[in-house]
């Protein structure tokens, strides 16, 4: 069983990711359908130790991680966000948008469209060299995904596939397939657009 890193940039992961609410979020489900650490992490195949710094809020999982334990809970991953302050507004100002922190390594979110939007979502994401949302492949619901490279590369696995994007770049797929991405670069940030048809986070 895999017991992902947990991210590493310091003390600003702490206030980007909602590790508390989450995770009480996540504890709070499991008991309530009954089940046990070691029910979640054996469904989800990942360690129960894991799975327990999770809810305590002392650590974050890659994004297919969260989905696996959501999946063993029976719950959507959306279902975890939609426990972070949402503005009523229509109207997004950038000098408004905080870093938001989903999981994976290096791996930064600023959400630019109004989150009581679910129709749709974009959301910019600043990856440092080398950083990714985890190294495994996940999917999830949703009818669409579009990313346009801004800046940097972007490098994305879909199955067995995969397609190196630079700036200007734009690739569209099925999040219900299988993929991953990562930038490829040691020594470039890389600024990507991602568009998302339901809204995710």
């Amino acid at each position: 069983m895999a017991t992902p890193t947990a991210p590493t940039s310091g003390d600003d992961t702490d206030e980007r990711w909602p590790a508390g609410p989450i995770g009480a979020r996540l504890r709070e489900t499991r008991r309530a359908r009954g089940l046990t650490l070691d029910d979640v992490a054996g469904a989800a195949g990942l360690t129960k130790s894991f799975v327990s710094a999770v809810e305590r809020g002392e650590t974050a999982p890659s994004v297919g991680s969260l989905y696996r334990i959501c999946d063993a809970l029976g719950i959507s991953m959306a279902s975890l966000f939609e426990l972070v302050e949402r503005e009523s507004s229509a109207v997004v100002r950038r000098a408004d948008v905080r870093g938001t922190y989903f999981g994976g390594e290096g791996v930064v979110n600023y959400v630019l469209s109004p989150r009581t939007e679910r129709r749709a979502q974009i959301i910019e994401t600043q990856i440092e060299p080398g950083g990714s949302p985890g190294g495994e492949l996940w999917s999830h619901p949703g009818d669409l995904v579009m990313a346009t490279v801004v800046r940097g590369s972007l490098e994305v696995r879909l199955g067995e596939r995969a397609t190196v994007l630079g700036e200007g770049d734009t690739i569209a797929y099925s999040p219900s397939e299988p993929h991953s991405w990562r930038n490829p670069d040691d020594r470039v940030a890389a600024v990507v657009l991602f568009f998302q048809i339901p809204a995710e986070y």
